[in-house]
């Protein structure tokens, strides 16, 4: 909450777009549980442990604050693209089964494992407790394929709807409360003294200690706060884009990053996790008619105030609701990483996909960060064994005067206009394998040539790009080459 309400905020006086919704990186959940793991393994549970964690927290945040501020700031923007995306897909593929796999822990209480004993303690043990998330799961599937299209605010208000729907449940069937929190449905309460504000609130901001920071600790979880770094990256160039698109708004993707890269320092400075713009909370805050600076800082109000009072709520929350929001995305992100991409690609990047996705849920993290680094360099160099430079030559289409054609006279007479005809065509002609490491080199000359034509007052009023001698393309340099304008 303390790193939406931060991003809320600088967004509000720092993005270029009036009606962006900041939002906590969701995405990055099982990183922070990877941070937190590896702590625990170093120092146990207690204040020294949360004061490691925290530095951590804190640092990955003005790690990925600083990234993105200099990416803006030297115009490095378009650097983003390098990263092959078989590789992001992966990645997201493997966050989506990660975070699944998160759903099941929070809704039984337990740590899951791919092993017999952990699906018997998890599946078994505790089929009464993630039932009712599947149920809830099931159910919001049905109602999305439905209605989704028609009415986008369906999944909030169904997420909202839980918890009243559950206190039903147990009035109905004659089960009290205290019932129900001991067979672990409820989280357990947090000490308040008869408050509603918890007095411990504000020890987030002040647990660091110094002194009883674990360096080894640390040192172990730099792999993790790359991998992190690396895929925090992925969203800015993805949503940013995107929601561009939705609002009918021209973006700086440099004035954007460097907005991020306040908004995330800012939040790790205060311990706090990483943000970002969120595409889909965007568009619908935009298509409510959502915009201007009173109306994003009354978001900020509003997410002080639960930051303030939802750690006492949170006590009667149902496990199923935050299980059901988590499986939900979980599942999102598995079919959109793993399952929606199988016709986008070609097998050897397929397969680098699941080399990622299966990796990151058995090993872990780092273990995927160095599965996405062998699945990018396997790609590189298969696609570069027949490299050549990506562009033959560039002309106009004088010099590529056509036979097989019998044109009118009137057409004739157009073609041989030199304000409108063969000469104002503008043809490049690509040749060998275009692929993420060249394509950014293409689309540059490509941008430099015409910008030459135009400062000689000779503007194309057509270009062709002839792929004809082109062996292959994957789909990052597709991808780049559709974005070209």
């Amino acid at each position: 909450l303390f790193a939406t309400m931060v991003g809320q905020f600088v967004f509000t006086f720092k993005s270029n777009f009036n009606n962006g919704v900041g939002l906590q990186m969701v995405e990055n959940v099982p990183f922070c549980l990877e941070l937190a793991r590896i702590v625990i393994q170093e120092q146990g549970y207690g204040l020294p442990a949360l004061s490691t964690l925290f530095f951590l927290f804190g640092l990955s945040s003005v790690v990925v604050g600083t990234v993105f501020y200099l990416l803006g700031k030297f115009e490095y923007g378009r650097v983003v693209y390098f990263f092959p995306s078989h590789v992001l897909v992966g990645c997201i593929g493997g966050i989506g089964a990660f975070i699944i796999a998160t759903s099941v822990e929070v809704s039984t209480n337990t740590v899951f494992h791919f092993t017999l004993e952990g699906v018997e303690e998890c599946f078994i043990r505790h089929m009464h407790l993630w039932l009712p998330v599947l149920a809830f799961e099931v159910v919001l599937r049905i109602l999305l394929k439905g209605f989704g299209d028609k009415y986008p605010l369906l999944a909030p208000i169904y997420y909202c709807l839980i918890t009243p729907v559950f206190y039903m449940c147990l009035g109905v069937t004659g089960i009290d409360m205290n019932t129900a929190a001991k067979a672990g449905y409820f989280f357990p309460p947090i000490s308040t003294s008869g408050s509603v504000f918890n007095k411990d609130l504000l020890d987030i901001f002040t647990i660091i200690n110094i002194g009883t920071i674990s360096w080894k600790a640390v040192v172990k979880a730099i792999p993790t706060m790359v991998s992190l770094t690396a895929f925090s990256l992925i969203h800015v160039p993805i949503n940013i884009p995107a929601f561009a698109i939705s609002t009918n708004v021209e973006p700086d993707m440099n004035a954007e990053l460097i907005a991020h890269g306040y908004s995330n320092a800012v939040s790790g400075i205060f311990g706090g996790l990483q943000n970002y713009m969120a595409y889909s909370n965007s568009v619908i805050y935009s298509k409510s008619n959502g915009k201007g600076k009173a109306s994003s800082l009354g978001i900020v109000s509003v997410s002080a105030v639960i930051f303030v009072y939802g750690p006492t709520m949170a006590s009667y929350v149902p496990r199923c609701m935050a299980g059901t929001l988590l499986l939900h995305v979980g599942i999102d992100l598995f079919i959109e990483g793993v399952v929606e991409s199988y016709h986008d690609y070609d097998r050897l990047e397929y397969s680098g996909i699941w080399l990622i996705t299966v990796v990151m849920i058995t090993f872990g993290m780092d273990a995927a960060l160095v599965a996405g680094i062998i699945a990018a360099l396997s790609t590189y160099a298969v696609q570069s064994i027949t490299y050549q430079y990506p562009i033959r030559g560039a002309m106009t289409a004088t010099r590529l005067r056509s036979s097989a054609w019998n044109r009118s006279f009137e057409a004739q007479e157009i073609l041989m206009d030199k304000m409108k005809g063969r000469q104002r065509i503008y043809v490049i002609q690509m040749q060998g394998h275009i692929f993420f490491g060249n394509v950014t080199t293409m689309t540059d000359e490509i941008k430099r040539k015409l910008k030459e034509k135009c400062n000689a007052d000779d503007k194309p009023i057509v270009v062709i790009l002839d792929f004809s001698r082109v062996l292959g393309i994957d789909s990052s340099a597709a991808q780049t080459i559709a974005k070209l304008k």
